[in-house]
C-alpha cells in the first residue's frame, strides 16, 4: 500500500513538471520565433541556457549531498548534446522558414511518434489501446498542420528533421538518468557540447550573430536562456522517474501552448493548424495517461 502511495506521488510530481516544461518549451520557441533573425536566436538562447545551467549545477553539487556524474552518464550526455546541436540547427531553420505552430506542431508530434515504438521495443514500456488511439490522432493532427496554408515545403522538412534530433536527444537522456546521475549535471554537459557544436558548425557566423542578438536583446536574450533552461531542466527531473514515452508524449501538450503563443507574436494559426494542434494535444495525452 504504502509502496502503490509513493508511486502514486512520483507519477503525479512527473505530471506537474512536465506540464511546467512544456509550456516554457513553448515560451521560449515563442521568443526565438519573434526575433528578427531566429537562426541567431536560437544560439544565444542556448549560450545564455548554458549559463544559467552551470550556476544550477554548482549549486547542487554544493549543497545536495550525493550529487554525482559517472563517467557513462557524461558520455551519453555528451551525446545528448551533439544531438541538440543538430536540434538548434534545424529548429532554427525551420523556425525562419514558417509559422511557429505547424513548425512546433511537426516537429513534436514527428518525435512523439518515433519515441513510442522504440519506448516499447526497448525500454519495456507498455503498448496500450490509449497509446495506440494517440498515435493515430497525433498522425491526423500532423497531417492538418503540414497542410496548413503559409506553411512550405521547407519548413515542413526542417521541421522533421528538427523531430529525428528530438528524439535521438530524449534516449540519450533516458540512458544517461539511469546511471543514477544528477539531471543538472548530465544537461550541463550537454549544453555545453551543443553550445561549442554549434560555434564549430556555423564559425564567424555564428560569433556574429550570437553577438548581434546578445547587443539587440540583452535582457531577452537572457530571459529565453533562462525560460530554456528551466524548460530542459524540468523536462530532465520528470524523465528521471517516469517512462521514456509517457514523459516525452505528454511533454509535446506543449503544442497547444504554442499555437497560443502564435497569436501573441502575429503568427496566426488557421483553421488547419487549430484543429491539428487539438489532435496532437489529444493523442499527446492519451498516449501519456494511458500508459
Amino acid at each position: 500500500m504504502l509502496d502503490r502511495l509513493v508511486l502514486r506521488r512520483a507519477d503525479v510530481t512527473a505530471y506537474a513538471l512536465v506540464l511546467a516544461s512544456a509550456f516554457l518549451h513553448a515560451a521560449w520557441n515563442a521568443l526565438v520565433k519573434k526575433s528578427a533573425d531566429p537562426t541567431a536566436a536560437v544560439h544565444a538562447v542556448v549560450a545564455a541556457a548554458g549559463v544559467v545551467a552551470a550556476a544550477v549545477a554548482v549549486v547542487e553539487l554544493a549543497v545536495v549531498p550525493g550529487t554525482t556524474l559517472t563517467a557513462r552518464a557524461a558520455v551519453l550526455g555528451a551525446v545528448a548534446g551533439a544531438l541538440e546541436a543538430g536540434y538548434f540547427q534545424t529548429l532554427g531553420r525551420a523556425l525562419a522558414a514558417g509559422p511557429l505552430g505547424p513548425v512546433y506542431t511537426i516537429s513534436r508530434g514527428t518525435a512523439a511518434i518515433a519515441v513510442w515504438p522504440i519506448s516499447i521495443v526497448a525500454l519495456g514500456e507498455k503498448l496500450t489501446l490509449f497509446s495506440g488511439a494517440g498515435s493515430a490522432l497525433v498522425l491526423a493532427g500532423l497531417a492538418a498542420s503540414s497542410l496548413e496554408r503559409g506553411t512550405s515545403r521547407t519548413a515542413v522538412l526542417w521541421a522533421l528533421a528538427t523531430a529525428a534530433f528530438i528524439a535521438g536527444y530524449h534516449f540519450a537522456y533516458k540512458a544517461a538518468l539511469l546511471t543514477g546521475s544528477s539531471p543538472a549535471l548530465i544537461f550541463c554537459v550537454a549544453i555545453a557540447v551543443a553550445a561549442g557544436l554549434g560555434a564549430i558548425l556555423e564559425g564567424t557566423r555564428y560569433r556574429r550573430a550570437l553577438a548581434g542578438a546578445v547587443a539587440n536583446a540583452p535582457l531577452g536574450t537572457l530571459g529565453g536562456g533562462v525560460i530554456c533552461a528551466a524548460a530542459f531542466l524540468l523536462f530532465m527531473y520528470a524523465l528521471q522517474d517516469g517512462g521514456a514515452g509517457y514523459v516525452f508524449t505528454l511533454r509535446n501538450t506543449s503544442v497547444l501552448w504554442a499555437t497560443a503563443l502564435a497569436f501573441t507574436i502575429g503568427d496566426r494559426p488557421g483553421p488547419r493548424q487549430l484543429a491539428g494542434a487539438a489532435l496532437v494535444f489529444a493523442g499527446a495525452a492519451l498516449m501519456g495517461l494511458g500508459r
